[in-house]
C-alpha cells in the first residue's frame, strides 16, 4: 500500500526529528507550534467539509464529506450524523458526480438508543435483513413496517440520483465543493433563479384562489387565506400543487423553497 504524505505529515516529522536531535527548549516550542498549526488546519478543514441540516438544542443533524464512520479520510463518501434526545444514528454514503447530477448509495447505517443496543441496518452496502426482522420480532413496539423499511433500504443501497431536497440541499453543498468554482457558481445561480422564479409564479397562481404568502402558515405550506377571501376547496388546492411543475419546480420544492434558497444564497455568499 502506497503511503501518501501531506505537508502536515512532513512538518510534524521534521518537528519531531528536531526535538530528538537538538533536545532543547527551542525544539520543544517548535514542536508545540507545529502541532497547534496542524490541529487548527485539521479543524478548519473539517468545518469546511461539514454541512449542517439542523443544529438545535434538542436535535443535531449534520454531514461531513470524504470521511467514514471512524472519522478516517474516505474520499467520495459522506458521513451523516443524527442526534435527537437519546436517539442517534450514523450513516455513510458513497457519492459520485455526473455533470451537475450527484449520485449516491448507502454503504453503512447504524443506530442506538436507550435500551436499544448499537445495531447496523446496512453493512458493506448490504441490507441486514435477518437482523432487521429478528429485532422487529423481539420488539414490543412497531412504529414502522419492517418489510417496508427493508424495501426502502434496498433502494438506498443502489445508485440513485440525489434530489435537491435530499438532506436539505446537500447536493448543492457537494457541487460547491467538487466542481470547478466557475461551473459550480453558475449551476447554483441557475438553481436559485429557477426556484425563485417558480415560487413567484406559484404565488401568483395561488392569489387567483384567494390565497396569499405566509411563510409561517399552519394552513397550507407557505400560504394562508387572504383577508376577505373564501378558502378554496381541497380539490382546488390539490390542482394548484399539481401545477407546480408547469412553473419549473416541484410541489415539494415550493413547500421547502425557503430552506433551499437559503442554502443556495449562503453557498453563493449572497
Amino acid at each position: 500500500m502506497r503511503m501518501k504524505f501531506t505537508f502536515d505529515n512532513v512538518l510534524s516529522f521534521v518537528a519531531g526529528a528536531a526535538l530528538v536531535y537538538f533536545r532543547n527548549w527551542q525544539a520543544f516550542v517548535f514542536l508545540v507550534l507545529v502541532f497547534a498549526f496542524v490541529l487548527v488546519g485539521y479543524y478548519k478543514s473539517r468545518k469546511s467539509n461539514e454541512f449542517v441540516f439542523e443544529n438545535k438544542e434538542e436535535m443535531r443533524h449534520t454531514t461531513e464529506l470524504d470521511i467514514g464512520l471512524n472519522y478516517r479520510p474516505m474520499p467520495n463518501h459522506f458521513r451523516t450524523y443524527y442526534l435527537f434526545d437519546t436517539c442517534q444514528s450514523k450513516s455513510v454514503y458513497e457519492y459520485r458526480l455526473e455533470g451537475t447530477d450527484v449520485l449516491c448509495r448507502l454503504i453503512e447505517d447504524e443506530g442506538e438508543d436507550i435500551d436499544v443496543p448499537k445495531h447496523q441496518d446496512v453493512h458493506d452496502g448490504v441490507v441486514m435483513e435477518s437482523e432487521l426482522r429478528k429485532r422487529d420480532a423481539e420488539s414490543r413496539f412497531h412504529i414502522t413496517d419492517v418489510e417496508e423499511k427493508i424495501a426502502d433500504l434496498k433502494k438506498d443501497v443502489e445508485w440513485h440520483k440525489m434530489e435537491p431536497l435530499a438532506f436539505y440541499g446537500l447536493k448543492y453543498f457537494i457541487i460547491s465543493k467538487k466542481l470547478p468554482q466557475a461551473d459550480a457558481r453558475r449551476y447554483l445561480r441557475q438553481e436559485l433563479e429557477r426556484l425563485k422564479t417558480g415560487e413567484e409564479l406559484f404565488f401568483k397562481a395561488a392569489e387567483q384562489l384567494g390565497l396569499q404568502r405566509d411563510e409561517d402558515s399552519k394552513y397550507i405550506s407557505r400560504l394562508k387565506v387572504a383577508d376577505g377571501k373564501t378558502a378554496p376547496s381541497d380539490e382546488e388546492i390539490r390542482k394548484l400543487f399539481e401545477s407546480a411543475e408547469s412553473f419549473g419546480i416541484t410541489d415539494v420544492e415550493f413547500s421547502w423553497g425557503k430552506k433551499l434558497t437559503g442554502v443556495l444564497e449562503k453557498l453563493l455568499g449572497d
